[in-house]
Order: C-alpha cells, then structure tokens, then sequence
C-alpha cells in the first residue's frame, strides 16, 4: 500500500471524536431498548400473576362446589354456572392478554434490545479500530523519531571522527 505520508493527527482524531460520540449514542439506545425490555417482562409478570389469581379463583369456586348442599334451588344452580363462566372467561381473558403480551410488545422489546446491544458492539469496536490506528501511527513516529535520533548521532560521531583524523593545519 503506497503511503502518502503522515495524514494531521486532527483527521484521526476527529474521526476519533465522531466514533465516541457514536459509541455513546450506542449506549444510550442500549440503556432505552433495557428499559423498554424490564417494562416489558415487568408487564409480562403482572399479566402472569392476574393470570393466577385468576384461575386461583376459579379454582376455589368449583372447590366451593362440593360444599354446596344438595337442595340447591334451580335459579342458584344457575347463577352459580354463570359465576363459574364469568371466571372462566376472566382466566381466558388474562391467558390471551398474556400470549399476545409475550408475542408482540414482549418479543419486540427483547428483539430491540439484542439490536442496540448489537449495535453497541459495533459502535465500540469501530471506535477500537481508530484508536489502534492512531496508536499505530504514533508508534511509527516515534520509530521514525528515534531512527532520525539515532541518524543525528551517527553523523555527530562520523563528524568528530573526522576532525580527529585529519591533519593539523599548518600555520
């Protein structure tokens, strides 16, 4: 690869600075997408918990049953069955809130946050691949400073040599 020499260190330090910033919106998407998802599970736990409580109170209903007499008039009977089939509709409600609850807003939610995770990851390491760059750049001007460093001597101990040998000058 045909170098053009060293590019200012303002061009990688900007590109630098606009790679942070872009980590940093990263970060802040992740923390809306992790809110956004404990909303959900959050939601997801009280609609399992009506749930329950639902078919608890179906349950101890139909329990209630056995201790029912056996000289139930016709209209309790009935109004008892029709106690039990609002229970039953309340459980079947809350079964098919939480189903939908977990396939729409619940999978999306956690389907946002693998992204912005994702998407974090991605800011970060193209941030990494500038930083490096710069690293690399500022190893080899510091190689190519102790080369002409080492180059500067040389011609100093080349020169003092020279002085040494030669002849003094005749007066």
């Amino acid at each position: 690869m045909k170098s053009y020499g060293p590019a200012p260190r303002g061009v990688l330090q900007t590109l630098l600075d606009l790679r942070v910033e872009g980590e940093r919106a990263a970060e802040r998407a992740l923390a809306a997408a992790a809110a956004a998802r404990r909303a959900a599970e959050e939601e997801a736990a009280r609609l399992a918990a009506e749930l329950e409580a639902a078919r608890a109170a179906l349950a101890v209903a139909r329990r209630d049953e056995g201790s029912a007499g056996g000289g139930e008039r016709a209209a309790e009977a009935l109004a008892r069955r029709q106690f039990w089939g609002r229970l039953a509709a309340r459980e079947a409600a809350a079964a098919e809130a939480l189903a939908r609850h977990r396939a729409e807003p619940l999978a999306a939610a956690i389907d946002a946050d693998g992204a912005a995770r994702a998407a974090h990851v991605r800011a970060r390491q193209r941030r990494e691949v500038v930083e490096k760059a710069i690293a690399r750049r500022q190893t080899a001007a510091r190689r190519e400073a102790e080369r002409r460093e080492e180059a500067i001597q040389d011609d100093r101990a080349a020169a003092t040599a020279t002085r040494r040998d030669a002849p003094p000058k005749d007066k």
